[in-house]
């Protein structure tokens, strides 16, 4: 009997042990497991720095989007009608195709399987569905007598705006809803390339459930379609963008996007912009001149790489032309200014420009014989004493660049005095007409060449666009008007009558069109966008990087 007992015993302990032993056995597997999960499910993170300017993000409202940085957040929480590729070609976003026999009618196909991000302004996911009345909600908030944004001047051409701006029309006549997934687009005149304007940051498409929900704090709570969401943002310092679970693009089969998080660094400050790449806190870093000299002398703890996107924005020196009067006074000093220094000063920040059209736009950027440096030319009529007052902005390109053309107008007697100033400045004088010359750029908004003439029409001046110095020549204005009327193929020859008109008259200096230099730590591979927009949705880890 003690013998069987002391069997069951041991039978028991065995037991015991074996069960220890498995529990421990399965809790290690549970742990490795869980181990390999959280590693396989881990965050993809990427680091970016934004460097404004002196305009600071304050909202991430479309229709506020008027500055190189509110445009770049933008884009990532909404999405348009249509969109421009890598190739800088219109192609389809929210809208997936479009039709037009005369020019004048546009009817749009909207894709219907997309939502808007999860939100607690939403009671549920039927609530989310982009459908039509998203686009019609969006216009009318965009274009009503209350708005006060700057995408206001580019749908002048839609049928019934002025009564809407008016307040005498409830709706504009010039949209109409033919069923929820189809929209039409009426305009008073012909335009080819409307499906270009409907790609601006302004017309991103908003949720009517959102913008009552949040009210005057939708600034600071945008609800898109994008590829992100706004995770959070300390103002002046930080912005995350998380991945949106409900985005519904697809590349090569898979969706997009391919990152979890965006953390992006907001700063003015390029040596603070310098240290957080040197230093591991971004992948990327955009290269101001004063940054590309640091790096140039600057023994980097990693390998990094360089890419170049030629032409994104063009700078030119706006002439007061209530003060400088003289055609021929102002072309001179075009003449006097050499192009072959002036692109040693900008280096690889620039390209000095031939013609008013940036490089996307092929032949229309060939070389113009008017901005050609011809010193014989300039003597001509640049031989009584003058003095200019010159504004510019305060960074360390933008005064070589002022003190540069003082130099080479002292030559011909022209005594420049400059006033180096912050971005609000700049705008003050710009608006109050305190100038003789002024330093501007222009941007691409989007792939049209008509956006490089219509800051000189017309039609608009302030309020109504950016004619800020307000020239007017009714024959630039009616080809400017024109070109769009035409079939994409017969355009280009009116845009060269255009710029041979405005060329002549030269109510500008036209400098150099802005490179985007960037340099990357190889842990991310991103392409460079024409326009110059960050598609971090495209991002991903580099596959020689782990």
């Amino acid at each position: 009997m003690m013998l069987d007992v002391i069997s069951i015993i041991n039978r028991e302990n065995k037991m015991k042990r074996s069960l220890c032993l498995l529990i421990i056995i399965s809790a290690f597997v549970l742990l490795n497991e869980c181990g390999k999960k959280q590693k396989d499910s881990g965050s993809i993170v990427l680091h970016d720095i934004l460097q404004l300017q002196q305009a600071q993000i304050n909202s991430f409202d479309p229709i506020d989007a008027y500055h190189a940085g509110h445009i770049q957040v933008v884009k990532q929480i909404f999405n348009t009608l249509t969109d421009v590729d890598l190739k800088g070609e219109i192609v389809p976003s929210l809208a997936k195709s479009w039709e037009t026999l005369d020019g004048t009618n546009w009817v749009f196909q909207l894709r219907n399987d997309v939502y808007f991000a999860n939100d607690s302004c939403f009671k549920d996911k039927s609530e989310r569905l982009f459908n039509v009345e998203d686009v019609k909600y969006t216009f009318e908030r965009l274009l009503n007598k209350d708005s006060k944004s700057l995408g206001i001047s580019y749908f002048n051409n839609l049928f019934g705006i002025d009564e809407f701006r008016n307040g005498e029309s409830n709706g504009i006549e010039g949209i109409v809803i033919k069923d929820d997934y189809t929209i039409l687009f009426k305009l008073k005149e012909k335009d080819y390339n409307f499906p270009n304007l409907l790609s601006l940051p302004y017309t991103s498409i908003v949720k009517k459930q959102a913008i009552i929900f949040y009210g005057n704090d939708v600034k600071l709570h945008p609800v898109g379609t994008g590829a992100f969401k706004l995770k959070r943002f300390e103002s002046n310092e930080q912005i995350v963008f998380a991945r949106n679970e409900s985005y519904w693009e697809i590349q090569n089969d898979m969706q997009l996007p391919f990152i979890d998080e965006v953390v992006l660094n907001l700063t003015t400050d390029d040596n603070l912009a310098f240290l957080m790449f040197k230093n591991h806190k971004s992948d990327f870093l955009e290269l101001s001149l004063p940054i590309q000299r640091q790096l140039e002398n600057t023994k980097m703890p990693f390998e990094y790489t360089k890419e170049i996107l030629k032409q994104t924005q063009l700078n030119f020196y706006l002439f007061n032309l209530e003060k400088i009067t003289e055609k021929n006074i102002r072309q001179r000093i075009n003449y006097a200014i050499s192009r072959e220094k002036l692109q040693s000063i900008i280096n690889e920040q620039g390209v000095v420009t031939q013609s008013l059209f940036p490089s996307i736009f092929g032949d229309l950027a060939n070389s113009n014989p008017v901005l050609t440096y011809s010193p014989e030319k300039a003597r001509n009529l640049l031989n009584s004493k003058m003095t200019i007052k010159l504004v510019c902005f305060e960074d360390t390109l933008s005064r070589a660049l002022a003190d540069f053309i003082a130099k080479e107008l002292q030559i011909y007697s022209i005594d420049v005095k400059i006033e180096a100033v912050t971005f609000p400045v700049l705008a003050e004088r710009l608006t109050k007409g305190n100038y003789d010359m002024i330093q501007i750029y222009w941007g691409l908004l989007y792939a049209d060449v008509s956006h490089f003439l219509n800051p000189f029409r017309t039609t608009s001046f302030p309020p109504a666009g950016n004619n800020f110095n307000k020239y007017s020549n009714h024959d630039f204005d009616n080809l400017a008007q024109e070109a769009p009327k035409m079939p994409i193929e017969k355009q280009y020859e009116l845009y060269l009558k255009a710029q041979e008109i405005i060329l002549n008259d030269m109510p500008f200096f036209l400098a150099y069109y802005k490179n985007g230099i960037r340099v990357s730590d190889a842990k991310f591979e991103m392409p460079l966008h024409p326009l110059g927009y960050r598609f971090y949705k495209y991002a991903r880890k580099s596959p020689q990087r782990k």
